[in-house]
């Protein structure tokens, strides 16, 4: 059995369509693998595929550099087993922000998280094109995003993209078991979560913002 992250209950995200949506929105995870008592790490742009309604048929591709010692750990066709940590918004919360618990709590901090532990290998390796569709995939995604126009390489010298893509390797993560964590302040009254909605925004931080326009969301939701 493959065990969790403790979370309490009050701040547990069990919803597939609302995870999808926070590895969507923030693809960039931390990748951790457990090597013989050892730990190599990477942070890099993952990709989801798989039905968003079921988390168990999550996959989840990127790349990296050949060099780095998470490809090393991973060649040969070895499999290992692995954690990708998507973070979404984080911010401080002063208790001087409540309303009814003003004076009896302490600081805390509000995150969202996603906690994918599953087994990560290389990918493409062997498979003429895999790196080339991957590559567009990701690029055409983030493009996207931004509501850029569409990117490709074709005024590049082949030889150019060729050393590139040799430098580079893909790798995929298959999930075993997906963690949505969303500490929103769930556990104090209505009125100290909109007190710390205020509080956030009079700060003025972009990161802060973020979380303030969450939490926004999530009263609406469950209201």
């Amino acid at each position: 059995m493959t065990v969790g992250t403790y979370i309490p209950p009050h701040f547990r995200q069990d919803d597939p369509a609302v995870i999808a949506e926070v590895v969507a929105t923030h693809p960039f995870a931390a990748l951790v693998l457990a090597d013989k008592g050892q730990m190599p790490c990477v942070h890099l742009p993952f990709l989801r595929f798989g039905e968003a309604t079921r988390p168990e048929t999550w996959r989840f591709e990127s790349h990296l550099a050949r060099a780095n010692p998470v490809a090393a750990a991973l060649a040969d066709g070895r499999e290992l087993s692995a954690i990708l940590i998507f973070t979404g918004p984080d911010a401080y919360v002063s208790p001087r922000w409540y309303v009814d618990a003003h004076d009896t709590s302490v600081p805390t901090w509000n995150y969202q998280s996603v906690h994918v532990r599953g087994r990560a290998r290389l990918a493409g390796e062997g498979f003429s094109g895999w790196l080339d569709r991957h590559l567009h995939a990701l690029i055409d995604t983030h493009q996207h995003r931004i509501d850029g126009a569409a990117f490709n390489w074709d005024h590049l010298p082949p030889t150019q993209i060729a050393r590139m893509q040799a430098a580079i390797v893909g790798i995929e993560v298959h999930a075993e078991r997906v963690e949505g964590i969303e500490k929103l302040s769930q556990n104090k009254s209505a009125s100290d979560r909109h007190g710390v909605i205020e509080g956030l925004r009079k700060r003025r931080e972009p990161e802060c913002d973020a979380m303030a326009e969450l939490m926004r969301d999530r009263e609406g939701r469950a209201g």
